[in-house]
């Protein structure tokens, strides 16, 4: 009687496992975008800043985008056109001018079809962190 009550309890615990699972894969698996634009730091390639601008659009559409310096001297510009676009851009800056506290760049993305304009601006930041570990001998 305890080896069929046991069993059962073993029975139910792997269904309960299986149906836990089953349902975080699902959730993983319905990602949306959180901003139809959007635009992140990936890191830095040959000590050169690289950004990539998402353009989350489910039907093909239009953008005009405009990159910028700090005195509105247009940088770059483009047309694009299609469904969930992504450009990656690596800006030609020196170590000493991305740390100066003028440097600064402005993207604008203008929808072509409602002229609604997203602006990003980037700047450099630097903190400095000293941690310190005490440990007895």
């Amino acid at each position: 009687m305890k080896t069929k009550m046991n069993a059962t309890k073993m029975v139910a615990i792997a269904l309960l496992a299986i149906c836990t699972i089953g349902t975080s894969t699902t959730a993983l698996a319905e990602k949306t975008p959180n901003e139809p634009i959007e635009l992140k730091y990936m890191g830095k390639t040959e000590n050169q800043p690289v950004f990539q601008l998402n353009l989350n659009s489910t039907k093909d559409s239009e953008y005009y985008i405009s990159i910028k310096d700090e005195s509105g001297k247009v940088l770059y510009s483009e047309k694009v056109k299609g469904e969930n676009v992504t450009r990656n851009y690596r800006f030609d800056v020196n170590e000493f001018d991305l740390s100066s506290p003028d440097f600064g760049i402005t993207v604008e993305v203008t929808t072509a079809k409602t002229h609604k304009t997203q602006v990003f601006h980037v700047k450099s930041t630097t903190h400095v962190v000293e941690n310190f570990e005490v440990a007895k001998l």
